[in-house]
């Protein structure tokens, strides 16, 4: 812990030394102080996640399944960018090198011990060449290469580094041409993962490295018209450690398209997938659009995994998992007034797909097994008050999450088939602004179906200066999921029931970005 903090002290103090500052030398820091309360209906340690009284502090509560989809933040983390950047014009014509050092300080797992709390965040080399109207960019990844992913809406991306399951580090590379019509790209990523195998070979247990390659073309214009992007990828996953199938490599592929029509509003890659520059992120504060301003965008995406897992129903036996997902979103800028609507589903192969495995890991889901993916839609509303610098919003989500249900005895192993009942099993992701594939199942009362899950925010975001500002919000959610362990009369048998689904939440936030 106190190597951790003194890293960090050090790594804040480089760009105040005045021999080593650039120009593109900046501290990118995000402050949060937050106090409300996120379930004011229930006490602690009735509910998952538990909710204490009003106090003040960031929570797991506060988290909303509708909160900020294309980012893998909720805007109420308190964390800081160090980045040292240098850029220096070539010794050929159009060539330009540039380099960056990225480092992230995540103040809360800085506070609760977590070794994550300073890590690399996409230092890299870059190389790039005009040619005419073309440019040929070359980028070196050599510690992480998180941001270098297939798909474009941030919660349906993959190929991030935890589609190699272990804590290996992941560099990267990518190549790529682009003119204003159209550009193409291609990469590669490895880690070096467990070599999994029999008894008797001497590599067992030892690590090995592991390649992934990727592609892609994008074609039409940035900033207006049409524009359609195709990638592809294939990623080596290491061997399986299950027992009849140990040694059998765990490789996976995979595609994802997408269809965009742009009038006057360009997507533009987010702060996820956006390489730094010497520029900081724009402030949240920040309002570009006009009383006259009319632009909107919208998009169409689908993406199609693969990957080899054991088995369940053959000894001995592997099988292709087949995770889907897809997503239909848009946004318009009518004046001072904000408008975006997005539609989301993951299949269950797909949320587990970094995992691998989502009963049991390295193997595919079993033929009897009925699963249903996760649908979530969502609508906000923002407009601006420029005069008076307030900001009020509306949020609306629903999600018919992801489960998985079966048969199954309920008088012992031998049951006939009128004592046998259905048991159907949530899986929520454990956070779900990380895409690891790690979830927290939650098991339903016997034959009971999935249901709905409704939420909603209001807000009211009060400017005080650029960067600057207070937001007070106001949360409701009925999850109509949550379940209880609970006796029965007899006192004997303990048995699951439906709990109180309806939460109110409430919270004041003060934010600084500088």
């Amino acid at each position: 812990m106190n190597r951790t903090l003194g890293l960090a002290l050090a790594a804040a103090a480089l760009p105040a030394l005045p021999a080593s500052a650039n120009a593109g030398d900046f501290v990118d820091t995000r402050l949060v102080f937050i106090a409300g309360d996120d379930d004011f209906s229930h006490d602690a340690g009735t509910t998952v996640p538990s909710s204490p009284t009003t106090d003040i502090g960031s929570r797991v509560g506060y988290d909303q399944f509708y909160d900020q989809l294309d980012s893998s933040e909720t805007g109420r983390e308190s964390r800081t960018s160090l980045v040292l950047y240098k850029a220096v014009d070539g010794y050929f014509p159009g060539l330009t090198t540039a380099a960056g050092i990225v480092l992230e300080l995540n103040h809360s797992r800085l506070l609760n011990g977590d070794p994550r709390a300073l890590q690399d965040d996409g230092s890299y080399i870059r190389v790039t060449n005009t040619i005419g109207e073309g440019k040929i960019d070359v980028l070196l990844m050599p510690f992480r290469s998180d941001r270098l992913r297939l798909g474009y809406l941030w919660d349906i991306t993959w190929g991030g580094d935890g589609v190699f399951p272990g804590t290996s580090p992941v560099p990267g590379a990518k190549v790529a041409y682009d003119q204003p019509l159209f550009g193409v790209y291609g990469g590669m990523k490895t880690s070096r993962l467990p070599y999994n195998t029999d008894e008797e070979d001497t590599r067992r247990g030892q690590l090995e490295a592991f390649f992934g390659f990727f592609g892609g073309a994008r074609v039409g214009y940035e900033a207006d018209g049409f524009r359609g992007d195709v990638g592809v990828g294939h990623f080596e996953k290491g061997t399986n450690p299950n027992g009849s199938v140990r040694g059998e490599p765990v490789n996976s592929w995979g595609a994802s398209a997408r269809l965009a029509f742009i009038d006057g509003l360009p997507f533009t890659p987010g702060n996820d997938l956006r390489i730094y520059t010497s520029d900081p992120s724009v402030p949240y504060t920040e309002w570009t659009a006009t009383p006259e301003t009319l632009a909107w965008r919208a998009a169409i995406e689908a993406t199609r995994l693969e990957q080899l897992l054991e088995d369940p129903d053959s000894v001995g036996g592997t099988k292709a998992e087949v995770g889907l997902a897809g997503a239909a979103y848009g946004q318009a800028q009518i004046g001072m007034l904000r408008l975006g609507l997005t539609g989301i589903f993951r299949d269950l192969a797909f949320i587990h797909f970094n995992g691998p495995g989502a009963v049991h890991r390295f193997q595919a889901l079993p033929d009897d097994l009925e699963t249903n993916g996760e649908l979530t839609a969502t609508a906000s509303v923002q407009y601006r008050l420029a005069d008076w610098h307030l900001t009020p919003g509306l949020e609306l989500g629903f999600q018919q999450p992801a489960g998985a249900s079966n048969l199954v005895p309920q008088a012992g192993i031998h049951a006939p088939s009128v004592l046998t009942g259905r048991r159907t099993v949530v899986y929520r992701r454990a956070d779900m602004f990380d895409d690891m594939g790690l979830t927290y199942p939650a098991i339903l009362p016997d034959g009971a179906d999935i249901l709905p899950t409704l939420g909603g925010r209001l807000s009211l975001q009060f400017d005080l200066a650029k960067g600057f500002g207070l937001t007070g919000a106001f949360t409701v959610l009925q999850d109509n999921n949550r379940a209880e362990l609970v006796q029965d009369r007899l006192q004997v048998n303990t048995l699951r029931e439906f709990g109180d689904s309806l939460t109110f939440g409430a919270s004041v936030m003060a934010r600084a970005e500088f």
